[in-house]
């Protein structure tokens, strides 16, 4: 599970688990969507221009037509090159939403994409008859924000759910299958939970093993194994998830962020931020900020 900088912008509204954002990005800007993640999943769908598309450590070309979905908590951004506009739509779709209508939180979707795993991406390419289909009800959505919601509701749920059950058949089905032939995943998975639950406190190894019910080398092998990461690595990611949604939606000063996010060393705090987010946390403010109130209409 690849846990990663968290947007604090609500995507979904107590009655409607989803948000439709379009953005146009001018000639003169290089940075067509800046560093973050949420909790919910993503389609993004670029209408016009070409864009370098980051999930985690991948980068994917991007040309008119092309789409990609992002499973939750994994960090995007999108670069383009000088000169050159832009102009994508972005699906924003809650998974509780989901579970609660595929059979709870552990139903093989939901489950699945909640892993975070960067395997789970999925590219759709304009032109490829295997894509097509779901191109077309990704275009759709371009033009809903012109009508009330109650003319393209039903039709975008179910529109939602076809294009998720087709990322199950291409990637997630292998996906789980492989999951369920690791033993330890279980007692792993319970390490996540806490982690998840108690990053603004001291957490130790000896919690964290005795939880799994392995020896503490044999819980940080199978962690990093299944996550990517070593336990504290993965910790540190989680609270700088924290950090970056309190830098964005907070007037707080950092100190405070810092040491409510279970950092008690404020120069550790800008150190871990910056190798992590690629800059420090002052400038992710400011730039979380400017593409959070820019514009999000075409011009």
């Amino acid at each position: 599970m690849n846990i990663n900088k968290l947007e604090k912008i609500n995507h979904e509204t107590e009655a409607r688990p989803f948000s439709i954002h379009h953005t146009y990005v001018g000639g003169d800007n290089t940075n067509a969507l800046y560093l973050h993640c949420h909790p919910e999943a993503e389609f993004f769908f670029l209408e016009k221009g070409t864009v370098s598309f980051c999930v985690e450590n991948e980068v994917y070309e991007l040309f008119s037509g092309d789409a990609v979905f992002i499973p939750p908590f994994l960090t995007h951004n999108a670069d383009k090159a000088p000169g050159d506009p832009c102009r994508y739509s972005a699906l924003v779709f809650s998974l509780g939403w989901l579970s609660g209508y595929a059979g709870g939180e552990r139903n093989l979707y939901v489950s699945t994409l909640s892993e975070n795993r960067t395997e789970s991406v999925m590219i759709l390419r304009h032109g490829a008859p295997e894509h097509k289909e779901s191109l077309d009800r990704l275009s759709h959505f371009t033009g809903y924000s012109e009508q009330p919601i109650e003319k393209y509701e039903m039709r975008l749920i179910g529109e939602i759910l076809i294009n998720v059950q087709e990322i199950y058949n291409t990637v997630c089905e292998r996906i789980n299958r492989q999951i369920k032939t690791d033993a330890s995943k279980e007692g792993i998975q319970k390490g996540v939970d806490y982690l998840l639950k108690n990053f603004d406190r001291h957490v130790t190894l000896s919690e964290l093993s005795e939880l799994s019910g392995y020896s503490e080398s044999h819980f940080c092998h199978r962690f990093r194994a299944l996550t990517g990461y070593a336990p504290f690595t993965f910790l540190n990611r989680i609270r700088v998830i924290k950090a970056s949604e309190r830098l964005i939606v907070s007037e707080d000063k950092i100190t405070k962020i810092a040491a409510d996010c279970g950092f008690d060393n404020i120069s550790y705090f800008n150190r871990v931020f910056r190798e992590q987010m690629g800059m420090p946390p002052r400038d992710y403010r400011t730039k979380g900020r400017q593409h959070r109130y820019s514009g999000e209409a075409h011009p």
